[in-house]
């Protein structure tokens, strides 16, 4: 028989039966398992709180439960930056931790523009201050009053102790208790140190303006050739009197200079002074630079201090509540110096500064008197002024209107780290 007509192998067709089956199979084949893929650990969370009161660092280690290993090293490393025991109550702190879960550093708010930062380094624990970059800034402001120069000054946005530098820089011409009457205007200029957040420092008023129904009084911060900073008027007069116009910063008048009911004696009497209502233990100020003359208990004027201003002028502070430490007699004193404390002793009914001005030996109304003055601006000091005024009461009188929404012309920039919050 021929070969070709021969029947297949039985060895042949088992091969050829495997080669098929196995590349059948290969077609189908599972895919490879995946590799098993390990997860970094992550850090446990941060932990934000708050110092409570009478509470140590010691004491938060313990509430959060650190390792107490670590509250040494991390105390020696901010000691040369932060004293610890300035710690106060709401001081605002924040742990962080690396993932194996051992305390990564600590950020403690030391207050508004400061914060400690303390982290794990390579031996131990490393500290540094984060602080709050500024943008020095000129701004100015006008508005209205409705109430009281603080709350106008609050209710504007701006920073209140405006209030008391504006008192200070027109005390020579206005009165603060009796001469500003709801609706007169004001304006002021002043340069502050800007936070990124659009809040500020104040650093210095420049100028000041008050229009009260019957006057307008200004006050412009200038330096003469070869002089200190002073303030001026709009012609240039100094503001700097010898004597301030009220001896508290912040008052009502009870009673005034002339005749009236005494409260104690119920009759008729000359009143030698005007009398200012304040709480027990606000400051005095003496009125201006003088030597004292008296100083102690006088009668129904109770604990009572007396100021001599050269020849001509007598000062007097009664009712006080205490003296002020050095002001005894023989002693100087500076315009603007606590000399004591409102108090009710003596012949009086209430907490209470009976306050007297006394020239040539005769009590004159320190409300209604002229003060005397400094020494005018003249010559090229005069004209240097004059284009300094120019400037600021147009940005006075501008305010608001020509400037970007935050009322700010800035000299700079910068940006703030970020800073732990509790909520």
């Amino acid at each position: 028989m021929e070969d070709w007509k021969r029947p297949p192998r039985p060895a042949f067709l088992v091969a050829l039966a495997s080669a098929a089956l196995a590349w059948w199979l290969a077609g189908d084949a599972a895919p490879p398992a995946p590799a098993t893929v390990t997860a970094a650990p992550s850090a446990p969370p941060a932990i934000v709180d708050t110092l409570k009161p009478d509470q140590t660092l010691s004491g938060v280690w313990s509430e959060h439960d650190l390792d107490p290993a670590d509250l040494t090293p991390v105390v020696e490393a901010g000691m040369p930056l932060f004293p610890w025991r300035s710690l106060r109550p709401g001081a605002v702190y924040q742990f962080t931790f690396r993932p194996d879960g051992r305390l990564d550093g600590l950020d403690l708010k030391i207050d508004r523009d400061r914060r400690l930062v303390i982290r794990r380094a390579r031996l131990g624990f490393a500290a540094s201050l984060a602080e709050t970059k500024f943008a020095r800034a000129t701004r100015s402001f006008s508005a209205c009053l409705e109430g009281s120069l603080w709350e106008t000054i609050t209710r504007a946005g701006e920073d209140p102790s405006l209030a008391v530098l504006m008192a200070e820089a027109l005390a020579a011409q206005v009165d603060f208790y009796t001469d500003i009457r709801a609706g007169d205007c004001m304006g002021a200029v002043f340069s502050a140190d800007v936070r990124p957040d659009g809040s500020y420092k104040l650093v210095a008023l420049d100028a000041v303006r008050l229009e009260g129904s019957k006057k307008t009084q200004e006050a412009y911060r200038f330096a003469g050739a070869g002089s200190r900073e002073d303030w001026y008027d709009a012609e240039g007069q100094s503001l700097k009197r010898r004597f301030l116009r009220s001896p508290l910063k912040y008052a009502r008048i009870s009673s005034r200079f002339g005749v009236r009911m005494h409260p104690i004696l119920r009759r008729a009497r000359h009143h030698d002074g005007v009398d200012y209502v304040a709480p027990v233990g606000t400051p005095v100020q003496a009125s201006g630079d003088g030597v004292v003359r008296f100083s102690g208990r006088r009668g129904g004027y109770g604990l009572h201090v007396e100021l001599a201003h050269g020849r001509d002028y007598v000062t007097s502070y009664s009712h006080l509540s205490r003296i002020a430490g050095g002001v005894r007699s023989g002693a100087g004193v500076v315009q603007g110096q606590v000399i004591g404390y409102v108090g009710s002793t003596g012949m009086s009914t209430g907490a209470h500064l009976h306050y007297r001005f006394i020239k040539d030996g005769r009590n004159v109304d320190p409300l209604s008197t002229d003060l005397p003055t400094g020494t005018p601006l003249e010559g090229d000091d005069l004209v240097r002024f004059a284009s300094v005024r120019d400037g600021l009461r147009a940005r006075i009188a501008t305010a608001g209107n020509d400037r970007p929404g935050d009322g700010l012309w800035l000299a700079g920039g910068g940006s703030d780290p970020d800073a732990p919050s509790a909520n």
